[in-house]
């Protein structure tokens, strides 16, 4: 999204859009700083609906439906970041192009002129002619290595530029992947990871695929106790179990709200349950201290469902199947883990 307006208009929106953070406990993010700045411009008349609709419910813009607003009506940056990619890589071509042409008529010229050189030495020459034909040969030698030397100059710098514009987009295709709260996989990530885990099956690179799915018990309640800043403290916490427990075992992301995913390439049913009991005592244990006191927020625990994958299904089969045995897990009493029984 652009912002063409001139710096004092600029200042007045920003000085409009801050006061209205502060009075409903937005955090200063830049990614905040940029929604408000565009809700006060209205630049997009659909944003400012979408957000009063979200004010008038809970006077306050959680941070998940924050991330959502901007992704979705502020950020163009994937857009802008890849024409910048290809003018760059255009210009880096066109210049080793034009540097590879005039080389190739240097080296041209310089061939003709040995040609020429050993014609002549073919025929009976003077000393002068011999010393004319020396120089000469000096010459054009200096001015094809001056040649050579430039292009090699020009392939080192584009090397380094094009070696730039690789790691600045794998940082942003990272970016991309990752949960704007939480900061492990997001939706997209994890449905794109599944469905390569899914394919692997599919061609017997990997044995077994385990799928579990989990979110944390009660997690309203705790939002309207605690609030939406603490609410986000703990998923923030949990999120980082997940990543503790799976970081060498299998792929871990964000799946919607509260709810998180678990893939667990070449795992057996039951050592998708072990993983997933982890998980689960590993969050019964956890403490969160309430904000700017010294006491913690009621005891979290979290239900999970576990499922194994049947030979054909569809992604979209699987993770119902293992939503199915979460929303057991919940009906059982919540805080346990319930496995799906596998189909042979």
């Amino acid at each position: 999204m652009q912002y063409p307006e001139d710096a004092s208009k600029a200042a007045a929106y920003l000085r409009e859009a801050i006061p209205l953070m502060v009075k409903h406990a937005i955090e200063p993010n830049p990614r905040n700083f940029s929604l408000w700045y565009a809700y006060v411009a209205k630049s997009n008349l659909e944003l400012n609906v979408e957000l009063d609709a979200i004010l008038a419910e809970h006077n306050t813009c959680p941070a998940i439906q924050s991330t959502d607003l901007f992704r979705r009506y502020i950020i163009d940056d994937e857009v802008d970041f890849s024409h910048k990619v290809q003018t760059q890589l255009s210009k880096v071509i066109g210049n080793l192009s034009a540097q590879s042409s005039t080389m190739s008529e240097g080296n041209q010229q310089y061939d003709t002129f040995l040609e020429q050189g050993l014609e002549n030495l073919q025929q009976q020459l003077s000393e002068n002619d011999i010393k004319s034909l020396l120089s000469s040969l000096l010459e054009q030698t200096r001015q094809t290595s001056e040649i050579t030397q430039k292009f090699q100059n020009q392939m080192a710098a584009a090397n380094q530029e094009i070696g730039s514009l690789r790691e600045e987009m794998q940082s942003v295709q990272k970016e991309a992947s990752l949960d704007g709260l939480t900061r492990i996989s997001n939706r997209g990530a994890f449905d794109k990871e599944l469905q390569q885990q899914i394919d692997k099956q599919s061609s017997g690179t990997t044995n077994t695929l385990c799928l579990v799915v989990t979110d944390i018990d009660h997690f309203k309640r705790c939002n309207d106790k605690y609030g939406h800043v603490m609410g986000d403290k703990i998923l923030q916490s949990f999120a980082k179990i997940l990543n503790h427990i799976c970081q060498d075992i299998g792929f871990c992301a964000r799946y919607g709200g509260e709810e998180f995913a678990i893939i667990l390439p070449n795992h057996t049913l039951e050592q998708g349950c072990a993983v997933a009991e982890k998980i689960r005592a590993t969050t019964e244990r956890m403490k969160i201290k309430q904000r700017n006191q010294e006491e913690f927020v009621d005891q979290l625990t979290t239900s999970l469902g576990v499922a194994l994958y049947n030979s054909g299904e569809s992604a979209t089969a699987f993770i119902e199947r293992t939503d199915s045995s979460l929303y057991k897990a919940k009906e059982s009493g919540r805080n346990r883990v319930i496995a799906e029984h596998h189909l042979e």
